[in-house]
């Protein structure tokens, strides 16, 4: 299988690894030049999507910065490529429609990089609640805090992509993982609420921190908070029910699910950011899987642009938007 990769940053040079892991494939690039990541030997470099049609390539990955996304995935899309496109979709709804028309007429396979849809402890609380071993959920609670400052010793990261709102940066979009898999475990968001922290830590020109309720379909109701300034690393999930709480800590990583009478803990088996790196593997082995026709996404075009309606209506709601 040939594939393409749109931007060779740190995200896509992650994919080009697994891939090249995963055997049997050839690769291709098309990059700005402005990366710090050589163009790894075997990939070879080419100009133009155009040249990338004439060589009759299979997928394109879409890992170049958000803002980019919809019209670098609609151009490949033309040029009769399937399509995995790094999350979040987009920083806004233009170009939304015509990749939706290119899509259907081409008839391309789509799966978007939420990768922690497929990461182990995910999907096994989705397990949990979806055998009812909580009960009848009620609500849930996530949180993500990351320190952006130490993302990158050597860089600053006030100019990075996740800093800069052109780029499609800010904490909601760039973090949006929480709020999807939240929105896959108990069904779309009818109701929005949140609020930005105050305190301008980091210092950059997007929303650093902001706390977030959202009313889903099935009646749960979930809160997200999510920041930029936390130190150390932090990541978690509480689910609610009337039965039990299971909860998750990716740094040690466990899964329990707490009852009145006792408490069931799951050790996963791996280290936290080997865990991590399996959702990563476990994600392009379904994209290959998508692309040979031999499963759905698990996530595809419809579901990227759900969550860009929600994100775009959680910046409205900071007064970001």
């Amino acid at each position: 299988m040939k594939f393409l990769i749109a931007g060779l940053g740190s995200i896509g040079m992650r994919h080009y690894t697994v891939l090249r892991k995963l055997g049997g494939n050839e690769f291709y690039c098309i990059r700005s030049g402005k990366g710090k990541n050589a163009t790894p030997e075997g990939v070879t470099e080419i100009g133009s999507m155009r040249e990338a049609s004439e060589i009759g390539i299979d997928a394109a990955l879409i890992t170049n910065p958000t803002s980019m996304h919809v019209s670098t995935a609609a151009e490949a899309a033309a040029g009769g490529m399937d399509l995995f496109i790094e999350k979040p979709l987009g920083k806004d709804f233009e170009g939304i429609a015509e990749l939706q028309r290119v899509c259907s007429d081409n008839g391309t396979k789509v799966l978007m990089g939420y990768n922690f849809l497929h990461h182990p402890a995910i999907s096994f609380m989705k397990e949990l609640v979806e055998d009812g071993r909580a009960g009848k959920i009620i609500s849930a609670r996530a949180q993500f805090g990351t320190y952006m400052p130490g993302w990158h010793k050597d860089e600053d990261h006030k100019q990075s992509y996740a800093a800069l709102r052109d780029l499609g940066g800010g904490v909601v979009l760039t973090s949006i993982h929480e709020q999807n898999y939240l929105t896959d475990m108990f069904g779309s968001v009818s109701e929005v609420k949140a609020m930005e922290t105050s305190g301008n830590v980091t210092g950059i020109e997007c929303e650093e921190g902001v706390e977030i309720i959202m009313k889903h379909d099935s009646g749960v109701l979930s809160s997200v908070h999510l920041n930029f300034f936390q130190k150390p690393y932090f990541r978690t999930c509480q689910i609610i029910g009337t039965k039990g709480t299971i909860t998750w800590n990716f740094l040690e990583p466990v899964v329990s699910l707490m009852q009145f009478e006792h408490t069931e803990t799951w050790k996963l088996g791996k280290g936290a950011f080997e865990l991590l790196d399996e959702s990563y593997e476990r994600q392009m082995r379904h994209f290959i899987e998508v692309v040979n026709g031999e499963e759905p996404p698990v996530c595809g075009l419809e579901d990227g642009i759900r969550d860009i309606k929600v994100a775009l209506q959680i910046l409205k709601e900071t007064g970001r938007s």
